[in-house]
């Protein structure tokens, strides 16, 4: 999220008042992402058939954000500073007095319409350069490695290790940098087998190609692990929220979210696959859980349904099998959503399968919580709290726990080192916020944690 991205849009405009991209411009530009400048970095203008402005974003975030039901406008943790803007159009250098974000906004001198290679040519009319980088705070090192120590000292040989997190929700400015030089730091320790993501990577309230740029960003973070990458999408992750009108069908997240998954999966249009782990003779379901045109939006077609029970039927004797997901398949585990779509239909096929359940394992909630299925299996529906730093206590499942988070501090971070044992149990290390826990209880967890 904090890559440099100075690339213009044709038809877009800066809005003086609030910094905010507005369409319907066909004389201006503007970059739609936001670059970081340190202090006395400069601007130059390079071609004299423009004119530019300049609009800058303190580093600085409302309370709101995390500690209420609110998301940031444009997906930045950052506060436009008029003041030091230069929303005037003009030719001269600007040389920025602070750290900041900045976006740039264009017209041409002889007052033609902007075209498309206008907008493309953006990096040759504007001339910029800065060393300004955001470090990762040293007060994770400590956490990096009690953390490592935990689990090095309950896996044993054959286990397999995964790293666990759950609605990243990224912002410019936001938290992502830290948790994945942390998941770097903690693999060199522990050498993860894969790392599963549990939807809602970002708000999902910017255009599709940023949302794009900034989901790739991501992934190639999450590639540095040298582990395979598995992500169930979730409902921020169909780029609709906030009335955004660049909604992502299936299809296209199936590309952008599940590229690295493509080997597993049975169809390219499908967001839900399985993956074998045949020395620990488990079998991980990745399950589809919200779908923006459908009503309720939230569940499990009857197709995918269908190819669960098909799936469990196909799975060896004696293996186990573990589900992600990032929406629980129960209404009463959803606070936002009075019905879940086949939700029961996707347990019963659960319950009929001869294999042993080990878990069912989701996000969405923003908090942890354990739902204990007595169906004719027995499982935890296990909810993972939001790898985002937020603490917001409307919103959620009665009984559920959610963690105090403070920025620059190890509870600004919360996700999980999930430990899988030869004989089934379930080990979850908490890295940040919040506790550890372990299934089945007696074994380092209980229900409340």
């Amino acid at each position: 999220m904090e890559k440099e991205r100075l690339e213009a849009t044709a038809g877009f405009g800066l809005n003086p008042e609030n910094g905010c991209l507005e369409r319907g411009f066909p004389h201006l530009m503007a970059t739609e992402g936001f670059c970081l400048a340190d202090k006395g970095s400069r601007l130059h203008l390079l071609d004299r058939h423009y004119r530019y402005g300049v609009a800058c974003y303190r580093l600085e975030l409302a309370d709101k954000y995390i500690h209420t039901y609110d998301y940031a406008p444009e997906q930045i943790w950052g506060t436009y500073d008029s003041a030091s803007s230069r929303m005037e159009f003009g030719e001269e250098d600007f040389v920025f007095d602070s750290l900041c974000y900045f976006r740039l906004c264009l017209r041409r001198v002889d007052g033609e319409a902007i075209t498309e290679t206008d907008a493309e040519a953006v990096r040759e009319i504007v001339a910029y350069a800065s060393t300004a980088v955001k470090g990762t705070p040293s007060v994770f090192l400590e956490e990096v490695q009690q953390a490592a120590e935990k689990v090095n000292l309950l896996r044993s040989e054959g286990d397999l290790v995964l790293a666990v997190l759950a609605d990243t929700h990224a912002t410019v400015n936001g938290t992502w940098q830290d948790t994945a030089a942390n998941l770097v730091a903690l693999q060199e320790k522990v050498h993860f087998d894969g790392v599963v993501h549990l939807g809602d990577l970002t708000d999902g309230t910017v255009s599709r190609a940023m949302t794009g740029f900034y989901v790739s960003s991501m992934l190639k973070d999450l590639q540095q692990l040298n582990v395979p990458v598995h992500i169930v999408p979730g409902n921020h992750d169909a780029n609709y929220f906030h009335g955004n009108p660049d909604v992502m069908p299936l299809h296209e997240q199936a590309d952008l979210y599940q590229a690295g998954a493509g080997k597993w999966k049975r169809d390219k249009d499908k967001t839900y696959y399985h993956v074998d782990f045949p020395e620990q003779r488990l079998r991980c379901l990745f399950l589809s859980a919200y779908e923006n045109e459908s009503r309720p939006r939230y569940g499990f077609d009857l197709t995918q349904v269908a190819w669960v029970r098909e799936t469990l039927k196909e799975t060896p004797d004696s293996w186990r099998v573990l589900v992600f997901s990032h929406d629980a398949p129960l209404p009463e585990l959803d606070p936002w959503s009075e019905e879940i779509r086949n939700g029961s239909l996707l347990l019963q096929a659960l319950d009929s399968s001869e294999a042993q359940m080990l878990a069912y394992i989701h996000g969405h909630a923003h908090a942890d919580f354990v739902y204990p299925w007595q169906g004719k299996k027995q499982f935890p529906i296990i909810a993972i709290g939001c790898a985002k730093c937020e603490d917001m206590t409307e919103c959620k499942v009665e009984g559920s726990f959610t963690p105090a988070r403070v920025l620059g501090e190890a509870s600004q971070e919360l996700w999980d080192i999930l430990i899988i044992t030869n004989s089934g149990k379930l080990h979850f290390i908490r890295f940040g916020a919040g506790h550890d826990r372990a299934f089945p209880y007696g074994e380092g967890g209980s229900p409340k944690d």
